[in-house]
């Protein structure tokens, strides 16, 4: 019967990869070490090229088909199929699992001193140990595992609070903007200083007391003066003349408005003028005809010519009276019409104000919704370019408008998205000068590495000391460009950075400007690629 072959446990046994190096301090050996994540073996399993691998890794390896063994292509003991890493292929290697176990450990964590078996490490210790540094899954600040709740009682940016007014939930950040529409916010009276009246019965507490300032009645005409309501009669007994006065010129000046445009409300009150002004004209007509009627006869037949007269202009003057009742009648509704026009009017001004704080309200609102909405997609852009592995490609397109706005100085420079040497590693950007910088001004494309303060500095060795190749790449994959250094460590740029970037180091003379002219394999369609390749040996 055939034996079945073995094989790596399911991603339920161990879905992690090695456990850090820096666990045994200086006792490393490289045979306790994945050949595939370089940390220290976690549930080690044998390949057939003899080469361990953490169950976690080997798993991941072979998740998309078979795989050549790295390590064996490295070493240059690769052998076909020995060599090549697939299902079933590997087998637990229990003894090198049982030493691992028991090598001694310590906490990587700063200030934590706990000591005992990476056995004991893995069960008891690791991911629980009050000292690891976490994000807080609110305002994604790095926190000490200790200190979580203290953070999201106290410190917290993002952290939850009742209102101890009006019980409801808020953010902290938005505190003052609660405290502004809190209906049960105590408040304080100007008037009488009573305090802690919460706001919704602010308003109607004013409403009664006779200590609160209000504005004058006139102030509608001019009056400026506030006075405590027990005293406002006092003041319109006292300033009545100039009360008057004020209401003079207001309602000149309304006349004067009037008579050069009247508002659509006012049109029946405008006919109305028309039908009083034409029953004015008739009446003048008629007075004078009485006037001339009553000079005709001479001064001794005053009798007859009274008689004679009333006889004969009695038809007028009862003409006379007919129209000065209706001319009282029609001034009596003109002055009703007009009334109610200005109330109308007054309150539609109201209304249009209160629409057009509204209006300015909503503008501000959306200015800031747009400028917050233009803030996520620059983040978005910038995490979809982001890379952890230490390897990046800037894409630089619509190369020759840039290069001109280098040239007149418009934009000399540019810089890249920032990339990683892993997610929690060393923060990096590119700074390119298409015109050239310094020794290579007008001559050559300057290409320079800068160093980024990033989250995880504290946990990072510095200063930076990694190999760094920059290339710009051959868009026929024929003859890139390549330049590499490796840090000073002796230079700022690469010490831990104190303000958001270091100064950037790298190449003036990267690429003659010559090679970037005419037909060349450089630019297609008006777009370049820059690449940098950080080395991670020993991170």
């Amino acid at each position: 019967m055939a034996t079945q072959e073995p094989s790596p446990p399911s991603s339920m046994e161990s879905n992690k990869p090695g456990f850090p190096k820096k666990i045994l301090g200086n006792k490393l050996e490289d045979k306790h070490l994945c050949n595939c994540c370089h940390n220290i073996l976690r549930r080690p399993f044998q390949a057939q090229c003899g080469h361990r691998f953490c169950s976690y890794c080997f798993n991941r390896t072979v998740s998309n088909g078979p795989q050549k063994c790295n390590a064996c292509i490295k070493e240059d003991i690769f052998e076909d199929p020995t060599s090549i890493l697939k299902q079933g292929c590997a087998f637990p290697d229990n003894a090198v699992r049982r030493e691992v176990e028991n090598l001694p450990a310590v906490c990587i964590n700063e200030s934590c001193t706990w000591k005992g078996s990476i056995k004991e490490y893995e069960m008891n210790h690791e991911g629980k140990c009050e000292f690891m540094i976490i994000p807080c899954p609110s305002c994604k600040e790095r926190i000490r595992f200790n200190e979580q709740e203290r953070h999201n009682e106290r410190e917290c940016p993002e952290r939850t609070l009742n209102c101890k007014y009006c019980k409801e939930p808020f953010h902290f950040k938005n505190i003052k903007a609660h405290d502004e529409i809190c209906p049960k916010y105590p408040m304080i009276c100007e008037g009488c200083a009573k305090k802690k009246i919460p706001r919704e019965k602010y308003v109607d507490h004013i409403k009664f007391c006779s200590k609160f300032r209000t504005p004058c009645r006139f102030h509608v005409v001019g009056c400026d003066m506030s006075v405590e309501k027990e005293k406002i009669h006092d003041h319109e007994r006292a300033y009545a003349y100039e009360h008057l006065n004020l209401l003079l010129h207001y309602i000149m000046g309304m006349k004067v408005s009037m008579e050069g445009l009247q508002p659509q409300g006012l049109e029946v009150a405008g006919h109305k003028l028309v039908e009083l002004q034409q029953s004015l004209k008739e009446l003048e007509a008629r007075v004078s005809q009485l006037s001339t009627t009553s000079s005709g006869p001479p001064v001794q037949g005053a009798a007859a010519a009274a008689s004679s007269s009333s006889s004969s202009s009695g038809p007028p003057a009862g003409t006379f009276e007919n129209v000065v009742c209706v001319l009282n009648r029609e001034v009596e509704r003109f002055a009703t019409t007009m009334e109610a026009s200005n109330r109308q009017h007054k309150l539609d001004q109201d209304k249009i104000e209160a629409l057009s704080n509204k209006v300015r309200q909503l503008e501000r609102t959306v200015g800031l919704k747009d400028l917050t909405v233009a803030e996520m997609e620059g983040r978005l852009r910038e995490m979809s370019a982001t890379t952890f592995d230490g390897v990046f490609i800037w894409r630089i397109s619509d190369f020759a408008k840039k290069r001109q706005d280098a040239i007149a100085g418009r934009a000399p420079a540019m810089f890249s998205p920032a990339f990683y040497t892993s997610k929690y590693g060393y923060k990096m950007c590119l700074r390119i000068y298409l015109n050239g910088d310094g020794t290579g001004r007008g001559s050559h494309l300057s290409l320079f590495f800068v160093v980024m303060r990033g989250l995880s500095d504290a946990l990072l060795k510095w200063p930076f000391n990694q190999k760094v190749t920059l290339m710009l790449l051959d868009q026929s994959n024929r003859e890139h460009i390549i330049d590499a250094f490796r840090p000073d460590v002796t230079s700022s740029s690469f010490q831990r950075p104190v303000s958001e970037m270091n100064i950037a180091s790298g190449c003036p003379l990267f690429c003659p400007l010559s090679k970037l002219d005419g037909k060349n394999t450089y630019i297609r369609d008006d777009t370049i690629f820059i690449k940098a390749i950080v080395d991670l040996t020993g991170l």
